[in-house]
């Protein structure tokens, strides 16, 4: 796990701050290390930033050097406001439950896609659902709970593609999606808005429609992680079975640190903490988290509000 961690690329945080507005509306800007992420100091002759949440420094010199070229990506959510989301659907969800008509969300959600590597190992960001009791929920009315688990899977599964992800695999009583891009900080912000957001959507507007038809109200676990994933084929030659199977202690950690959640709370990894902007992690708290028991001893989780 420490070799993973080492292995792990870095973020760095800027503000832009407009230099000139020349002819044809160009803009001249400079980025500057963003205050709420560094503090700075000079030293022979050069200014060195300390990262005030991972606690590494750099050097302004090594920091342009390093960044030097690296490509700037475009993976921005297609929901523009959270609460605003939340309210349409809780409309459109309470008009469902009157008129049995599914009325799809304004925002274009992101086709769903299989994760497809083509035999290479490369980074992914995973996050892992669970519907909190639910085996006690379906012994108790199972037909309630179909309803509600189809309703969960069908919004919150749009959530995912609004964030550009897609849905890994269900699980019954959950799923597991991810985000799969080249650019870490992007998938790293997404991942982390996401799991916000599908905590927002089930108690602003799955929950009162559930209640709207007297089926209980239901909580859950979000819990995620980033690291190096890769497709395997297994199979069983006697029989014929062959599958694909993801292979990836950061879907595996994912999953584990939901386990570890409390009912609605968002708990992210390490790997995944040092990759988020600082905005996130203005908002990230360390929790207790019993690593040994799940064989990672030592591994921090953070819980994000």
């Amino acid at each position: 796990l420490q070799r993973e961690l080492a292995r792990m690329r870095q973020r760095a945080d800027f503000v832009m701050e407009t230099v000139a507005v020349g002819e044809e509306g160009r803009v001249s800007v400079k980025m500057l290390p963003d205050p709420r992420r560094y503090t700075h100091m000079e030293r022979d002759g050069d200014t060195l930033y300390t990262d005030k949440y991972l606690g590494h420094s750099i050097s302004l010199n090594a920091m342009v050097a390093g960044f030097s070229g690296v490509p700037i990506y475009e993976l921005s959510p297609s929901i523009t406001s959270t609460c605003e989301y939340a309210q349409s659907r809780r409309a459109a969800l309470s008009n469902e439950m009157d008129s049995g008509e599914y009325t799809p969300p304004a925002e274009c959600a992101a086709s769903h896609r299989e994760l497809d590597m083509a035999g290479k190992e490369r980074l992914i960001g995973f996050l892992s659902v669970d519907i909190c009791g639910a085996t006690a929920l379906r012994r108790r009315d199972a037909a309630a709970f179909d309803r509600a688990y189809e309703l969960f899977t069908r919004e919150l599964g749009t959530v995912v593609g609004q964030f550009n992800g897609s849905i890994l695999k269900t699980k019954g009583d959950g799923f597991i999606a991810f985000i799969d891009h080249p650019s870490f900080t992007r998938v790293s912000d997404n991942l982390v808005d996401m799991g916000l957001t599908l905590l927002v959507v089930l108690h602003q507007s799955l929950n009162p429609a559930l209640e709207k038809c007297g089926i209980e109200p239901i909580s859950i676990r979000v819990g995620a992680d980033f690291g190096e994933a890769k497709i395997k084929t297994m199979s069983v030659p006697a029989t014929g079975f062959v599958c694909q199977e993801v292979v990836s202690d950061a879907l595996n950690r994912a999953v584990k640190i939901e386990e570890a959640c409390k009912p609605n709370e968002l708990l992210i990894g390490r790997c995944f903490y040092q990759l988020i902007h600082a905005g996130w992690l203005e908002r990230a708290t360390e929790v207790p988290f019993e690593g040994a028991q799940v064989g990672m001893p030592g591994y921090k989780t953070y819980r994000i509000i």
